[in-house]
């Protein structure tokens, strides 16, 4: 969802031409539309043509479209910039989501952390200091480059990200010797009170960075065929997760056939844009869709088997507290709905569900593919 603005959107003007009897309808439609992700722009005309076909009718919204949150959310779905829709799958889309995500994820482990030393170590003691002042900042930082990275890889920049995660693995060994060499350096800390605030001013300062507008999708109309094709099998390897065998596979029909017909023109004007293209050619494909699921829930396991490690060290070092008891079951807690998430019943109900997604999303650019030859 739109994180909204001050400013009144373009479709509160459409909202005022309503029959007063009319705007609760309009306005919940539209509020189910910005839930969607609509374009505000596309908004105000999708209510428009309500508003005209009640006009020409003479009947109410519900009786002619029905209740207003199912239709908004409906409707909106299709309303989305296309670079929002080629792009639904990913964590986040450019650099304000990136900081969104980073600034929240540091904010909410301070939180975890200040909480946890705070019962485990007293609340004025000071266990942030010495190397972790230099090594937490020093991590988020790589985290959101090599993550970008990641982001430039889905764009289909194949090597880029490649040279830029072997910079970020160099970042990590500096880092780490750097903490060595400075271990006895005595660098004050806050108490350990003061750092869930700290996490809980992050994750507010998070939620107030403003979304970025939805970027327009690659301009490729000027691309001969080697280069539209390249970047197909870039965006298929770097965006869905096809291997490069998968992803040659899936365009050689394509391929072949630009190749046999002659067809004057570029790929470009006789597929449509690239972008929209690929995104068309995933549902179905089963494998690279569910790589992408097993390759997140890895991410999130290798999280709590760290936390995991260190909690376990704790019972063997450390003596047995309430907290620390309390800290093992939530572990425990949390290591359960990791293994319910990891059975092939799971994956499969997931690998489905996204594939479903994935062919919404495709049936939404056929349609755009269709008005754009129009």
């Amino acid at each position: 969802m739109k994180h909204e603005n001050s400013k009144a959107p373009d479709w509160s003007a459409e909202i005022e031409q309503w029959p007063e009897a009319e705007r609760d309808w309009a306005q919940t439609a539209a509020d189910a539309m910005v839930f969607a992700d609509a374009q505000d722009s596309a908004i105000s005309g999708q209510l428009a043509l309500v508003r005209e076909s009640m006009a020409a009718s003479g009947q109410r919204a519900t009786d002619l479209f029905g209740e207003p949150f199912r239709y908004g959310s409906k409707q909106g779905k299709s309303l989305r910039a296309h670079s929002d829709v080629v792009e639904s799958s990913l964590t986040f889309r450019d650099r304000n989501g990136l900081a969104t995500g980073l600034l929240s994820s540091l904010g909410f482990l301070l939180v975890v952390l200040g909480l946890w030393l705070g019962f485990d170590e007293g609340w004025a003691t000071s266990s942030f200091t010495g190397p972790t002042m230099i090594i937490f900042p020093a991590v988020f930082v790589l985290v959101g480059v090599s993550m970008w990275a990641w982001l430039l890889r889905t764009r289909g920049h194949m090597r880029a990200p490649l040279a830029i995660w072997a910079a970020v693995l160099a970042g990590f060994i500096a880092t780490i010797a750097l903490v060595a060499a400075l271990d006895d350096l005595p660098i004050p800390g806050p108490p350990n009170w003061v750092m869930p605030l700290i996490g809980l001013g992050l994750l507010v300062f998070a939620f107030k960075v403003p979304l970025s507008k939805p970027r327009p999708l690659v301009d490729d109309t000027a691309w001969d065929d080697e280069r539209w094709f390249t970047q197909a099998e870039n965006l298929l390897r770097g965006r869905y997760l096809f291997s490069r065998k998968q992803a040659a596979t899936a365009l050689l029909e394509a391929r072949e056939h630009r190749r046999i017909s002659g067809a004057p023109g570029t790929a470009a004007q006789e597929f449509g844009n690239v972008e929209r293209f690929t995104a068309q050619l995933v549902p179905g494909s089963r494998t690279p869709i569910k790589r992408g699921i097993v390759l997140r829930r890895a991410s999130f396991s290798l999280v709590v088997l760290f936390f995991g490690i260190m909690l376990i060290s704790e019972f063997f070092e450390e003596p047995i507290t309430a907290w620390l008891i309390i800290r093992g079951v939530i572990w425990l807690c949390l290591l359960a709905g990791v293994l319910w998430d990891w059975r092939p019943k799971s994956i499969n109900a997931a690998t489905i569900e996204l594939n479903r997604t994935r062919a919404s999303d495709a049936r939404t650019l056929a349609v755009a593919d269709t008005e754009d030859d129009d």
